[in-house]
């Protein structure tokens, strides 16, 4: 008669799988300061001239005006 095989304890890689999964705490988004705004303001008028400015040099490099 055949012996009966031993009842094998479960990996640790099905132990992992089979945890409770947790569900990750939601981030509270903190109101900005007014200096912090002024800042970012400041910061958008800048960028914004300074990406105008970009683009109109790229269209015709400066010092290259249409003189007759």
């Amino acid at each position: 008669m055949a012996r009966r095989r031993k009842k094998k304890s479960r990996t640790i890689a099905a132990r992992k799988r089979s945890r409770r999964r947790v569900k990750p705490r939601k981030v509270r988004k903190r109101s900005k300061t007014l200096g912090a705004r002024m800042t970012g303001a400041y910061r958008t008028v800048v960028d914004t001239i300074k990406g105008t400015d970009r683009l109109r040099n790229k269209l015709e490099p400066p010092a290259t005006s249409e003189t007759e």
